[in-house]
This record gives structure tokens, sequence and C-alpha cells, in this order.
């Protein structure tokens, strides 16, 4: 999946108005012109859809950053410390913790 590009939608927007212009001059009677028009008006809500939905991704992306460090660093961190002075070496559940371990600060 691409994002969309501002300066092709603006090309877009550009070509379409110029058409309008030669239609309404030439062709006044050929539903073309509101063709055109219709495009344009459509082209534009859609991109202004997809403006308002990446900013609410954006937005989105940067509170999960935030949560996830905070789970990361405050809530994991922290109990994986705990455990490794409570657990000894001997005790069975041991490998799991070391594995834990790994796995949280790859992350």
């Amino acid at each position: 999946m691409h994002g969309i590009s501002k300066s092709r939608h603006e090309h877009l927007k550009a070509a379409l108005l110029q058409m309008e212009g030669l239609l309404s001059e030439r062709q006044k009677e050929c539903g073309c012109l509101q063709q055109a028009i219709d495009y344009n008006r459509e082209l534009e809500i859609m991109y202004r859809t997809y403006e308002r939905l990446l900013s609410e991704l954006a937005g989105q992306i940067t509170a999960y950053e935030i949560f996830h460090n905070q789970v990361k660093v405050q809530f994991l961190a922290k109990k994986l410390k705990e455990l490794k002075k409570e657990i000894s070496v001997q005790k069975p559940a041991f490998p799991m913790l070391i594995e834990n371990i790994q796995l949280a600060y790859e992350t």
C-alpha cells in the first residue's frame, strides 16, 4: 500500500480544471463538462478524507508507541528484574524467565 502523492493529486486537479475550461467554451451541451466538475469535486473530497485519516493514523501510532514504551519500561522490565532476583538458576521456571527477558528486550 502506498500513500497518495499530493503532487499527483494537484496535477490531476489542474488537468481537470483545464478540461472544464476547454469544455465550457466548446461543448456546453455535452455532459462531459459536468462529469469533469463532478470528478474534480469527488477527487477533492477523497483527498481530504485521506488527509484526515492519515492524521488520525499518525495520532494512533503516537499513542501506541507511548503505550508500548510504558508497558515495556514501567511494567515488563520492572517485573522481569524482580523475578530474576526471586527465581534461582536451579528452578524449572528460570529458562522461561531468561527467554522472556530476551523476548522483551527484542521489542
